[in-house]
């Protein structure tokens, strides 16, 4: 995909530890229940957050999470699960509504995944490949 920052900008986007399995696999089943097809990806690896999001936005170091942004809102953790949530077919979409749910336990929680996810799943330094229809939502 062209990474024309000003295009970018307008993509809600999810960002992703290309080398991780659990991650990786993630986002194959936001691509598989995400019919719309209206989310795009890019690995946190790639740079492309730097491009869209204003240093400002951006903590430094960079959070071992998964990364949203969408209308020019960056999200972390289990809220940017959440808001990727209602991206998806019902009835996964429900799964937004967890939002009434305490940030701090909702982060423990994805904290505790997120310190495992190697063990989970593995850690991968090739990428995964998408199929020919999907390419184009992935962000270089």
């Amino acid at each position: 995909m062209q990474t024309d920052t000003g295009m970018l900008q307008d993509k809600a986007i999810v960002f992703y530890d290309g080398t991780c399995g659990f991650c990786q696999a993630s986002v194959q089943f936001v691509l598989k229940y995400n019919r719309k097809q209206n989310l795009y990806f890019a690995p946190l690896q790639s740079g492309v957050l730097q491009q869209v999001v204003p240093d400002s936005n951006v903590p430094d170091p960079v959070p071992d999470a998964v990364l949203f942004y969408e209308d020019g809102n960056l999200y972390f953790a289990s809220e940017a699960a959440l808001r990727i949530s209602r991206h998806l077919n019902f009835p996964l979409s429900i799964l937004s509504y967890f939002r009434f749910i305490p940030v701090s336990f909702r982060d423990k929680i994805y904290s505790f995944i997120a310190r495992h996810r190697y063990k989970i799943a593995g850690r991968h330094e090739a990428c995964m490949l998408p199929e020919p229809q999907q390419r184009a939502r992935f962000i270089n």
